[in-house]
């Protein structure tokens, strides 16, 4: 959740932090164990109260990023604490619908694995398309209304659209690498033409540049 969401949580946001003293990393800790409840219920086969349980660590969730936003409370070591807790939840509760025989295996540590990559290359890109927990409601809801293997689909989905999302990511890097690149080029020559220092010829634009020119 994002800033976005600040305005729907802001009650919550002034409960956890004014009236109950949390600060964002004891926030984002409360949310992971219910997360990890949420996942131990699914496993015990009770779904639907384990998916109601990971929607409240979903909220809760939202809640750490809100208090650190609004008290200015930001710090290097809660996102990474947060991104560390929020992959755990992910990959405890696609391991937990595996057990349940409601996915194989396979398909969680693949879909899981493709979040990973989107988590790797998140901080440089600034691109996610999410894509995870939600979709286990979209799982639960396809089920349950047209009695098919819809959490099998789901991971399908998280897997496929987190890859595109690590492949997406992985151009915008490049891209941004090389116009920095470009840059540094251009001062560099411009330094060197005032000097009146021969130029070589220019070198053909790439395909990344002739691309998002």
């Amino acid at each position: 959740m994002s800033r976005q969401s600040d305005g729907i949580l802001n009650g919550l946001i002034t409960l956890f932090h004014e009236r109950l003293g949390l600060s964002p990393n004891q926030i984002s800790v409360i949310g992971f164990v219910i997360g990890l409840i949420a996942a131990v219920l699914v496993g015990a086969n009770d779904l639907l109260t384990g998916l109601l349980v990971m929607a409240v660590s979903q909220i809760i969730d939202g809640l750490d990023g809100g208090v650190a936003r609004k008290y200015r409370l930001q710090s290097a070591r809660g996102q990474q604490l947060e991104v560390v807790f929020d992959r755990l939840n992910e990959l405890t509760m696609f391991l937990a619908l595996a057990m349940t025989g409601y996915v194989t295996y396979g398909m969680a540590l693949l879909a899981f694995a493709a979040i990973l990559l989107v988590t790797i290359i998140e901080p440089l890109s600034k691109f996610d398309p999410g894509f995870k927990r939600f979709m286990i409601y979209f799982g639960y809801l396809v089920t349950l209304i047209f009695h098919v293997q819809g959490f099998q689909i789901a991971m399908h989905v998280i897997f496929f659209a987190n890859l595109l999302g690590f492949i997406v990511g992985t151009i915008l890097v490049d891209y941004r690498l090389q116009a920095e690149i470009d840059a540094q080029a251009i001062l560099r020559r411009e330094y060197e033409i005032a000097l009146g220092i021969p130029q070589p010829p220019d070198d053909p634009p790439s395909f990344l540049s002739k691309l998002f020119s």
